[in-house]
């Protein structure tokens, strides 16, 4: 559901705000955390939702390349109509499983890959399994950095403990509702 907050739109599933609204607020931070010499070219929004990601990394890096893969056909339909998707230069737009995409994507590196795959307030478990985080690692450039979205509402330790165990290095960023974690 779409509703309106002081003229600009926020999406709602499950009774979470999804994009639009205090998520802009919320990403803002992480991703213009010192990334270092980080140049992104090409990034990979695992999770699109309502595409509130997709306008904060084109202002940091207007040249990027994005691709956004989302589950759900009706949040694709409104991320274009509400939040202006289709009007995102170099941004594809893909409506398919994320696990399934990883898992038969044969292609070109990505700099950055945002993992934040919530349906509602639920983590998608399949996310945290090794097979899939050695497959994402695989997607990533050399010099490149995944950014984990964790809700604070639910215990993080066991995604940390597949992250320290998948790559070799791992921050945080832990804010009043969420952390986000770099894996590199």
């Amino acid at each position: 559901m779409v509703k309106e907050q002081f003229g600009r739109h926020a999406l709602h599933v499950g009774n979470m705000i999804q994009s639009g609204g205090i998520v802009k607020g919320i990403w803002k931070k992480p991703l213009r955390q010192d990334q270092g010499e980080l140049s992104v070219s090409n990034c990979l929004i695992l999770g699109l939702g309502g595409g509130t990601v997709v306008q904060l990394i084109k202002a940091q890096y207007p040249e990027a390349k994005i691709v956004g893969i989302e589950i759900d056909k009706e949040i694709v339909k409104i991320s274009k109509k509400y939040f202006g998707l289709n009007k995102v230069k170099d941004l594809k737009i893909i409506n398919d499983d994320a696990i399934n995409w990883v898992k038969k994507y044969k292609g070109d590196k990505f700099d950055m890959i945002i993992v934040d795959l919530y349906i509602g307030g639920d983590f998608q478990k399949k996310a945290m399994s090794d097979k899939f985080l050695k497959k994402i690692k695989k997607l990533l450039s050399k010099e490149g950095i995944i950014i984990f979205n964790w809700l604070k509402n639910k215990d993080g330790d066991e995604l940390i403990k597949k992250l320290e165990k998948n790559f070799l290095h791992l921050d945080k960023l832990d804010t009043p509702t969420n952390l986000f974690l770099f894996a590199h």
